[in-house]
């Protein structure tokens, strides 16, 4: 193996001259379709545990898939204490073993399934900072001990030991659901530098980029300063985000702009019931730190089609929308049977509807991505 190679990203996750292991990970002889953990040397948890990824191989393939995981968030002692802040051989095992690994985007037996014979990572989520931040020994009012909140700064180690790891790939895809949802976004600029030439696709599963009053301001500053966003989203943003207490819209638009043949893709539905929650925090000028107060079905519809029309000008952005109130998609066994409406209200009748899995293999395979719902 070669030496560990030092390195820096642009966002500047890991700061001046930190050394990253650049070593490809050791494959060979990993069983093929098979869910293997593998420890990535500096990557650690909100707790300050070490932690890894899960690689299932295809040795035939020429594209991977990059899952992000979701768990919440963690800003305050309620959200903190349901969040997972801690990810080792034990929880990989736990959360992949058996048919749970085989679900949703991860089944490669459904016909339907775009990625089915690609190659895959799993990027498990234990910092609290939905994959977004930089921001090491961090306090929270009322949670104990130093906070770790470095999901930013894990992807770049991970990218770094990934692309070494699969020479020649044709195709990326950055994905996730939930917090891995907002990571797939906040991470690709980084993700697409780190593999070059190589074209990264991006999914985000129920991790809509609302801005304000949807996702009100002082939530957004309270995520800039918690989990240091100024060195990591901000940072990849320059000067096309102005305001950090609302630049979620500008953050997204910016890429857009950066990556115009890549198509950018959403999922999500109506009512998500923990997103609305989430976003409850921000109620009264985030003057409740416990109870949030959830935005209706109605408010959060309307805060999706608020974002959708604010990036209607760029054709590489597109989302499925659907009526529901659940969470996330992509990752169990209801990939296969979600749709939407096509528009027959619109349209002046029924124009029909089209399954989940249809629009993400248009993704995938065309490049185009389309507005799908209300």
């Amino acid at each position: 193996m070669e030496a560990a190679t030092t390195t820096t990203d642009a966002g500047g996750a890991l700061g001046a001259d930190a050394a990253i292991d650049k070593t490809p990970i050791p494959v060979a002889g990993m069983p093929a379709m098979t869910w293997e953990y593998v420890p990535i040397d500096g990557a650690i948890c909100r707790d300050g545990s070490a932690t890894g990824i899960g690689v299932n191989l295809n040795p035939n393939s020429k594209q991977l898939m990059i899952y992000l995981e979701g768990g919440g968030a963690c800003f305050n002692a309620a959200t903190c204490e349901l969040n997972p802040s801690t990810f080792g051989m034990s929880e990989f095992t736990s959360r992949l073993s058996g048919t749970a690994g085989e679900q949703g985007i991860f089944n490669r037996a459904d016909k339907a399934n775009a990625v089915a014979d690609w190659n895959f990572i799993y990027v498990p989520f234990c910092t609290g900072d939905i994959h977004a931040g930089n921001n090491p020994n961090a306090t929270i009012a009322g949670v104990s001990g130093l906070q770790q909140f470095v999901g930013y700064a894990n992807v770049t180690r991970y990218l770094a030991r990934i692309v070494p790891t699969f020479p020649g790939l044709t195709k990326v895809l950055l994905t996730g659901i939930s917090a891995g949802g907002f990571g797939a976004a906040a991470n690709y600029p980084q993700t697409a530098r780190a593999f070059g030439s190589v074209p990264v696709y991006n999914l985000d599963d129920s991790g809509p980029f609302m801005e304000a009053p949807y996702l009100a301001s002082c939530l957004q500053a309270e995520q800039v300063k918690n989990w240091g966003l100024d060195k990591t989203v901000l940072a990849d943003c320059g000067s096309d985000c102005p305001d950090p207490s609302n630049y979620t819209i500008d953050a997204e638009i910016h890429t857009l702009k950066a990556y115009p043949n890549i198509p950018f893709g959403l999922i999500d539905d109506t009512g998500d019931s923990v997103i609305s929650e989430f976003f409850g925090y921000g109620a009264n000028n985030c003057a409740s730190s416990l109870l949030p107060t959830p935005l209706t079905a109605a408010t959060y519809t309307a805060g999706l089609l608020d974002a959708r029309a604010k990036v209607a000008a760029y054709p590489n952005a597109g989302g499925f929308i659907f009526d529901s109130t659940v969470h996330t998609s992509l990752g169990g066994a209801t990939f296969d049977t979600v749709s939407a409406n096509l528009g027959g209200d619109d349209a002046g009748g029924d124009a029909g509807t089209e399954l989940l899995t249809t629009w993400v293999s248009t993704l995938i395979n065309s490049g185009t991505v389309t507005n799908v719902g209300p």
